[in-house]
């Protein structure tokens, strides 16, 4: 039997998005090969350092160790209190350079254009431009100037980007929301409350839609400070201990028999004459 191809939406949720590295772990632990990603906000940037073919491990001590001010160019506020320049060029070292034709597995970055309120899409190009895009979180980081438009953090628009991986060529998807709580932290600064806005309007977002994916995996992190980076080894073992309890899900759904089609019409006309 041929096998199926395995997709992983990694979604957004700033400083929590550590679990996603748990989680990857957790597959490759049990020999689950991931055929495609697709990331936004923070899961652009592990899913293209994955995708760019660091380990899991290499990912963790580079957040552990990467100094505070390595990636922080505090700006003026006008648009943003972050310039977002020392990021971008952080991005560009870690990834070498890299374009999204050169990675290891196909992987694609969800953006949105804060003017048409559309999602913008990058399949092609340098691996860190998409990344600072898909950062931009409103009123922290100063949003994206790119070819007319203004791009902005792509989990305004779409948190658990599925439907991208799945258009990628996925046979089974694996979403991973990070913002399935909202977060127990008291409200003590302006990124507080502006994390803690945007958490509240993507659960709103994916109470509304819902998530398509074939396995959810919700880590519980409301124990999570969301901006701050000194809990990315707790994020890891959240999100490792959550993909664990879906181990047997995936299995069961990896390897169940798709029906022809003929099979499938048969059946659908049957339950319609019913």
């Amino acid at each position: 039997m041929k096998r199926k191809k395995l997709g992983l939406a990694l979604g957004s949720g700033a400083a929590r998005g550590f679990a996603h590295l748990g989680v990857i772990e957790a597959l490759e632990e049990e020999g689950i090969p991931i055929d495609f990603v697709s990331g936004c906000s923070i899961g652009s940037i592990i899913g293209a350092l994955y995708c760019c073919g660091m380990g899991t491990g290499e990912i963790l001590k580079l957040a552990e160790e990467v100094d505070f001010w390595e990636w922080i160019d505090i700006s003026i506020p006008k648009n943003g209190f972050i310039l977002g320049k020392k990021i971008e060029q952080l991005m560009k070292k870690y990834t070498e350079g890299r374009t999204f034709e050169e990675l290891r597995k196909p992987f694609a970055i969800v953006a949105t254009d804060l003017e048409s309120g559309r999602q913008v899409i990058f399949k092609n190009g340098y691996l860190y431009k998409a990344i600072r895009a898909s950062i931009a979180i409103p009123g922290i980081f100063v949003p994206v100037e790119e070819e007319g438009r203004t791009l902005a953090d792509g989990g305004l628009i779409d948190p658990v980007p599925v439907d991208l991986v799945k258009s990628m060529g996925a046979d089974v998807v694996i979403g991973v929301n990070l913002g399935s709580g909202i977060s127990e932290k008291e409200i003590n600064s302006i990124y507080d409350v502006i994390i803690r806005s945007i958490d509240i309007m993507q659960n709103e977002i994916i109470r509304l839609r819902g998530i398509e994916a074939d396995i959810l995996i919700n880590p519980d992190l409301r124990g999570i400070n969301p901006v701050t980076f000194n809990q990315a080894r707790e994020c890891y073992q959240i999100g490792k201990t959550a993909a664990r309890e879906k181990i047997g899900q995936i299995r069961s759904i990896m390897s169940k028999e798709d029906r022809p089609d003929w099979l499938h019409n048969l059946g659908r006309r049957k339950r319609h004459d019913g």
